[in-house]
């Protein structure tokens, strides 16, 4: 019990039942718990890295993992860094603190982007493009890893500018997963944790955020002229 309070081992659908049964919890705080069950996965007791907790995850990377496989779409919104499912190899060494994440975030590529095994769209922000993260050679590597993704049709990706209206987006970035059951859970990922949603009303409001950034965003059409304009200009400056 206190591996699983402290986070480094996290119970079983089976087990939580159990637990929920003991303890006599019912109606909906019985129904949240075993909805975040299904979608977190049981594993070995590891070393803790983050803030850990019932509605945390650490060792992000490997959870991800297990969300893209359960998921048949994502959404991600991605104010002021590329995501990691369309990061270039030079970026991805650029914004990665573990070098070990590395690989999996390739193979999270391979699976998701380049097998097209889930629905994958991204709400990009502005300024994830004009910070020049790593210099203007690996950002111009960057830019054409994106225009890539458009022409090839790998995934959908949409331009947020800046200057609109407040928007709850301006919160801060999330990945929003859903089920082919109709189920949804959000991922919001802080330095050294992240935080897994998965109460059916907030996940609701993060599917009315996703169609106010749809509203909001350019569609892949101009956003590949912009990024055509941005790699010009990268290319540019790096002669």
């Amino acid at each position: 019990m206190s591996r699983w309070l402290d986070g480094t081992l996290l119970p079983t659908v089976e087990q939580t039942k159990a637990l929920a049964d003991a303890l006599g919890i019912t109606g909906k705080a019985r129904a949240d718990l075993l909805q975040v069950a299904t979608w977190a996965t049981p594993k070995r007791a590891t070393p803790n890295r983050g803030t850990p907790g019932l509605f945390g995850i650490s060792h992000y990377t490997a959870d991800a993992l297990e969300l893209e496989k359960k998921a048949t779409s994502i959404t991600e919104w991605s104010p002021l860094r590329i995501p990691d499912l369309l990061q270039s190899d030079d970026y991805a060494r650029q914004v990665t603190s573990d070098g070990s994440d590395l690989p999996s975030k390739s193979e999270r590529q391979a699976a998701v982007v380049e097998g097209r095994r889930t629905k994958y769209e991204v709400f990009l922000g502005l300024p994830a493009l004009t910070w020049r993260v790593g210099g203007v050679v690996v950002m111009a590597k960057q830019v054409e890893r994106l225009i890539e993704v458009l022409r090839r049709r790998l995934a959908v990706v949409r331009l947020v500018l800046e200057g609109s209206d407040w928007h709850d987006g301006q919160l801060g970035p999330f990945v929003l997963y859903e089920r082919d059951d109709g189920e949804g859970a959000v991922v919001i990922q802080h330095l050294g944790s992240v935080t897994l949603l998965t109460d059916r009303e907030l996940v609701e409001r993060y599917r009315q955020l996703r169609a106010t950034l749809e509203q909001l965003a350019l569609p892949p059409e101009e956003t590949l002229r912009r990024l055509d304009d941005v790699l010009r200009e990268l290319r540019t400056a790096s002669s």
